[in-house]
């Protein structure tokens, strides 16, 4: 069963920052764009069932929704981004239904060593941003994006319809229609790949977001119910209790954002 990081969908500008040692990581896949930088060693990323090995100044781009996972044989060193969407979002516009031909690119180990600090250091947005956009640039140059195909292809769609769609009263039927499949065959590809049924994805995605709002808006329990698709505030409170283990009131009192720095992990740890 393949895992939904749900905390990695990356609401709006958020960034996560790794710095693993010798890093081994299950399958999973999740909305935000991750950029591993090998600074050492040697790494095998297999992104949609294809391996990829990073050595030293690789980088490798995984899109959102993409199937991934990482094996270190013997001994490597990662920088890794995990950062929303919205930091690229002309270049994010384009990836839908796509991948990368070939996902991985070398730089300069000065340009590498320029990078790192408008990457992980920066408080400024603009800075990160622009970062970014020269990464996308020497991957722009150097590969191509592609169609998907097969299951992954199918499951990034599956996954960005729910985004694009889940304050809207969107069932079964019309998530199968878009994607071209019977409801029968897309109730048994959701459980089969993510372990889960169509209702309580649709419902995942939607306190993902109420999540959001509740650090970063004024906007009452109630309107949030109403503005990430729940018919009324009890039916919000039940799925997100579910999910989260707290009620919205305590989440939002407890986990003010003001005090939630960004996630890292230094080399060794």
């Amino acid at each position: 069963m393949i895992k939904l990081e749900d905390y990695h969908f990356g609401e709006r500008l958020s960034f996560e920052q790794y710095h693993p040692e010798s890093l081994t990581y299950d399958e999973h896949l999740h909305r935000s764009f991750e950029l591993l930088i090998c600074r050492a060693g040697e790494v095998q990323i297999t992104v949609n069932d294809t391996m990829y090995t990073l050595k030293k100044n690789d980088l490798l781009l995984v899109l959102p929704y993409q199937l991934h996972w990482i094996q270190t044989p013997d001994y490597s060193e990662l920088d890794i981004l995990i950062f929303s969407p919205e930091y690229v979002s002309d270049f994010y516009s384009k990836t839908e239904k796509c991948s990368f031909d070939f996902p991985v690119i070398t730089l300069d180990a000065a340009l590498i060593e320029q990078l790192y600090f408008p990457l992980f250091d920066t408080d400024s947005l603009f800075f990160r941003k622009a970062a970014l956009y020269l990464i996308i640039h020497h991957f722009d140059q150097e590969t191509r994006l592609v169609p998907d195909k097969g299951t992954e292809g199918l499951l990034a769609q599956l996954l960005i319809y729910i985004e694009m769609n889940f304050k809207e009263n969107i069932t079964l039927d019309n998530l199968s229609q878009s994607l071209g499949y019977s409801n029968i065959y897309i109730s048994k590809f959701i459980a089969k790949y993510l372990g889960t049924t169509f209702p309580k994805l649709l419902n995942h995605h939607r306190v993902n977001h109420a999540c959001y709002l509740l650090l970063n808006s004024s906007l009452s329990i109630t309107s949030i119910a109403t503005e990430v698709g729940f018919q009324n505030v009890r039916t919000f409170n039940r799925n997100f209790q579910a999910f989260i283990k707290m009620t919205p009131k305590e989440y939002r009192i407890t986990r003010d954002i003001s005090f939630v720095p960004s996630k890292i992990i230094w080399y060794g740890n």
